[in-house]
């Protein structure tokens, strides 16, 4: 663990501003350690906690129980955590410690990201992440076991093949792409999925070394060629409806106490996913707190973002990009130009959330608030979900890319 060195992203601020948005909306499982620690802990109804609820085990697989609200059992009135406050943060599971912060091994060097579901992180609020290196090392004994030696690279497109270096010169030139000046964000996705479509049409996934520098640097010259600001066509009506089903899986909210709610809840959620499939009258209820909207209003067009918002999402994509949280094992294991693809598509569906949110206020434009809360609730799920994670929406975002849907997509909902 010693050798590994640590890089963040250096436009990446974050800190904890106790919002105690963690404590209400994550499921903490535990190891049986950590079992075995809070269980020594000696927790009483005098301290607020009740030991018969605290501890709940589903099909063998223990996690921290919630009070009738949701929130953690753990969480006082205050909003703070009460193992916490009593034991200090060492005592606290180790998902607790770590959220929202992500480090992936890449080689002999560890990466940080952060998940954008904390919305300090969506705010880029707080200290840089590259003023908390003493912190990140302390964090990364929890992640990477004594004796690790490393995971292969994944694939670019099918088969594993490249070793580390040569696989993050992909991620670097995604990194290019997305990091290119005075140009909206949706037009630097559709050039990044423009020349890895053309990886993938030249079977040039397993290119390496100066070689790989120069094909993918002239490949990503040439899809700034191509494509010019102009949208081009609109999405196909297929591409439409299964881009729904996709805004469906993020949007959705499942609470511990929605899932008790038994046949009535799958009910419900099936008849919103049908509703979702039309797509006409209104929105179903999907996120507590927001109120209903139509979804022709929603379609509208809202005009351009603001700087201020592409300057978010731009920040959203490349902190994903320099952190891998967009393929292998960080991403359901799928290859880099499928997790990219994937990755891309959140890109509708934050502005399709934002678009919500300003049609249910009757505003004609999205603030640069609505995106940052469209990009929480939708990094909820990314790469965490099992709904998300199936065969099913892996073929829902090849069908998405063959169609050209997803470049198509991103530039329908730009403006």
């Amino acid at each position: 663990m010693k050798s590994f060195r640590i890089e963040v992203p250096s436009i990446q601020n974050w800190s904890c501003h106790g919002c105690t948005a963690c404590c209400r909306d994550l499921t903490i499982e535990l190891s049986d350690e950590e079992q075995r620690r809070i269980q020594a802990q000696n927790w009483s109804p005098a301290d607020g906690v009740d030991p018969a609820t605290m501890l709940v085990n589903e099909k063998g697989r223990v996690r921290l129980g919630h009070q009738s609200d949701g929130a953690c059992v753990f969480l006082d009135a205050a909003g703070r955590c009460r193992i916490h406050t009593r034991f200090g943060e060492a005592a606290k599971p180790r998902a607790c410690r770590l959220f929202p912060l992500t480090l992936h091994p890449v080689g002999k060097k560890l990466v940080v990201g952060v998940r954008f579901s904390c919305p300090s992180a969506a705010a880029n609020s707080g200290s840089p992440l590259a003023a908390q290196m003493a912190a990140l090392h302390a964090l990364a004994g929890l992640v990477v076991p004594d004796g690790f030696a490393e995971y292969p690279a994944p694939a670019i497109l099918r088969a594993a093949g490249l070793d580390w270096p040569d696989f993050m010169r992909f991620v670097s030139w995604l990194d290019k792409t997305m990091a290119a000046p005075n140009q909206p964000v949706a037009l630097k996705l559709r050039r990044a999925l423009h020349w890895l479509a053309a990886v993938e049409k030249a079977g040039f996934d397993h290119i390496s070394g100066r070689e790989a520098d120069e094909i993918l640097g002239v490949l990503s010259q040439n899809a700034a060629a191509e494509l010019a600001a102009a949208p081009g066509p609109p999405p196909s009506p297929m591409g439409r409806l299964l881009f729904r089903t996709l805004v469906f899986g993020y949007a959705r909210r499942d609470y511990i106490r929605d899932l008790k709610g038994g046949a009535r809840f799958r009910a419900r959620k099936l008849g919103a996913m049908l509703q979702m499939v039309r797509g006409a009258g209104c929105v179903p209820d999907l996120i507590p707190g927001l109120p209903p909207a139509e979804f022709t209003a929603i379609e509208k067009s809202f005009g351009p973002l603001s700087p201020g918002a592409d300057a978010t999402l731009t920040r959203f994509f490349r902190v994903k990009i320099q952190s891998v949280h967009f393929c292998g094992r960080a991403f359901y294991g799928a290859p880099l130009i499928e997790g990219f693809q994937s990755l891309a598509l959140l890109f509708p569906v934050i502005l399709w959330l934002g678009r919500w949110q300003a049609a249910a206020e009757k505003r004609s434009s999205i603030s640069d608030a609505d995106i940052e809360r469209a990009i929480s609730l939708v990094d909820h799920h990314h790469g965490y979900s099992p709904i998300l994670a199936g065969a099913w929406s892996r073929r829902r975002v090849r069908l998405l890319a063959r169609r050209d849907d997803i470049s198509r997509l991103c530039a329908a909902y730009a403006g």
